[in-house]
């Protein structure tokens, strides 16, 4: 597993590694629904049980497997705080919050997931490149009280839409210096 680097309006960001493999159309269900034979990474397979399935408890897999990357990259950046990107979907328990709260704990980091606020229920990544117009869907609820350095997490990166909107609204807070972003996977078709 080697770290993926993602280009934004980020000053550094990575995935930890692909989500998927490969995958396999094997055709569709009686309602017309299509179904795939995927394969996924480790860390992948993780997200997936976590995401769709409701195993929860695969956050300390995830941070165990994350954390041969954290280590080397984390130090000297000086982050304060893990921020999550605002998840669209609107569930009982966000898995991204599981995560999130996960990392923040194993590098002894707070984590907020109460700053950034997406107003729409559009996925970017299902939109076409000439609806993909997030600006405006995201706003900060509040500003950062001294300076900072922020560590923006998503779970699985497709598009950037949404992280690079988050980190155009971050960047409006003056006391918020530098904006990492790491993705705990990438998908197969990510730019």
């Amino acid at each position: 597993m080697a770290a993926i680097r993602l280009d934004g309006m980020w000053d550094e960001g990575y995935a930890i590694d692909q989500y998927i493999l490969s995958s396999e159309y094997v055709g569709e269900d009686v309602y017309g629904y299509p179904h795939f034979n995927n394969r996924y990474t480790p860390i992948g397979e993780a997200l997936y049980k976590m995401k769709y399935n409701g195993h929860y408890n695969t956050s300390d897999l995830i941070v165990e497997l994350s954390k041969p990357f954290l280590d080397k990259w984390l130090p000297g950046k000086n982050i304060s705080t893990i921020l999550s990107v605002p998840p669209t979907v609107t569930r009982e328990t966000q898995p991204l919050f599981i995560i999130c709260e996960a990392l923040a704990s194993a590098y002894n980091l707070y984590f907020r997931s109460d700053i950034l606020y997406k107003h729409t229920q559009s996925q970017a990544k299902e939109m076409q490149d000439k609806e993909r117009q997030l600006r405006g869907t995201i706003s900060m609820t509040r500003q950062a009280k001294i300076p900072c350095n922020i560590l923006l997490i998503d779970d699985i990166y497709s598009t950037g839409s949404t992280a690079n909107e988050c980190v155009l609204v971050l960047r409006q807070d003056d006391n918020i210096k530098n904006i990492y972003f790491l993705a705990i996977a990438k998908t197969m078709n990510a730019r």
